[in-house]
């Protein structure tokens, strides 16, 4: 059974990967003919004209391989294509059409498709901040609503709301905020996926895991076209749905490490580095006076190219501590209280690290 389980999820993969590789280049052209392109600009890094349109693409490969595959679990009769498949695959997938999980899917998809909406809007004609985060808010109470919430194992409903809207409103700017660099964001956003459909296996979470191979698969077709030099972009359009895709998984899931407090911080490393680029973005526009919503070139990519790097090394630098801090997350799984200590602290030092570096860098170039 794992191994036919494993050929599930590496087909939903690669079928994601290879319909996001067809779709991208039509999703380019389509951006180019109806005028939704990012001009070069007073706080943008790129020179020339680039087309957006890989959100469209992005969106489109996941609905339709995440719509089809539900569809034909349904209805199609898979046990004449592949003999005993209801036997070993039904205990798997006892709750997938059960009507909550129906509701919660539902949630997902329509603020998610909000989301896409919104994003899209934002790409055409720059929409104020302000309704834009009041969108962010409604669809993430929705998913609340559907049934999927945090608790923290504190027994309050109005603390679940907060925290579980927080949770996804922050989540999904975070990715907005990270794509500001050819490829940053979509990899970023690939790693994560990844790694938390790994931890999805650990505990058995087959429908989450499925969607996660689905959105990786997804990423990952993207990220072959928008890797530096970027052939087009996915605007707010892509940025805001995987923010907000990956922060629903995230509370879909579970992780619980019995006797360890410290495994409910196993997403938090794994979004570490969109994390720690939004915090630290942020808290420089607050030190400088600026609005929050002001954009501008002080993220994380930008502050490494000015420490020397090249873009291409900057994006390279993020993934690799992506992979670094989330891979130590997916360990918390296996180990016990002590353990998932060292781990939580190790992540926590790498950040300190990083920032002890970028300001002892800092103080060199003022002098």
């Amino acid at each position: 059974m794992t191994e036919r389980i494993f050929t599930a999820y590496a087909g939903l993969f690669c079928l994601s990967l290879v319909l996001g590789l067809l779709l991208t280049p039509l999703a380019r052209r389509l951006a180019l003919r109806v005028g939704l392109v990012d001009n070069p600009g007073e706080r943008k890094i790129h020179s020339r004209t680039i087309p957006y349109g890989g959100g469209i693409a992005i969106v489109l490969t996941f609905s339709l391989v995440v719509a089809s595959s539900y569809l034909s679990l349904r209805f199609f009769d898979w046990d004449s294509l592949i003999p005993g498949f209801s036997e070993n695959f039904a205990p798997l997938l006892g709750g997938v059409f059960a009507k909550q999980t129906l509701i919660r899917f539902g949630a997902v998809m329509l603020g998610g498709s909000m989301m896409f909406g919104l994003g899209l809007l934002d790409d055409f004609y720059r929409l104020n901040p302000k309704p834009k985060l009041a969108v962010q808010i409604i669809a993430a109470f929705l998913v609340y609503l559907g049934g999927l919430k945090i608790t923290l194992f504190v027994e309050s409903e109005i603390f679940s709301a907060v925290v579980t809207v927080l949770w996804i409103v922050f989540v999904t700017n975070a990715f907005n905020l990270l794509d500001n660099m050819d490829g940053l964001s979509s990899g970023v956003a690939a790693i994560a996926a990844s790694l938390f459909f790994v931890v999805a296996l650990q505990t058995g979470q087959v429908f989450v895991a499925s969607m996660l191979a689905v959105l990786a698969g997804s990423l990952f077709g993207f990220l072959y076209y928008n890797f530096a030099p970027a052939k087009l972009f996915m605007g707010d359009a892509g940025s805001l749905f995987i923010g907000f895709i990956l922060a629903t998984l995230t509370v879909a899931g579970t992780y619980h490490v019995e006797g360890s407090f410290f495994s409910v911080f196993m997403p938090v490393l794994i979004l570490g580095v969109p994390f720690f680029d939004t915090l630290s973005v942020l808290y420089i526009r607050y030190r400088n006076g600026k609005p929050f919503f002001q954009g501008d070139t002080n993220h994380f990519s930008h502050r490494l190219v000015r420490l020397g790097m090249t873009r291409r090394e900057a994006v390279l630098t993020i993934y690799l501590l992506g992979i670094i801090l989330g891979g130590a997350a997916t360990l918390l799984e296996q180990l016990d209280r002590t353990g998932s200590i060292i781990v939580f602290l190790i992540g926590l030092g790498i950040i300190a690290l990083i920032v002890l570096l970028e300001n002892a860098a800092a103080r060199r170039g003022e002098e």
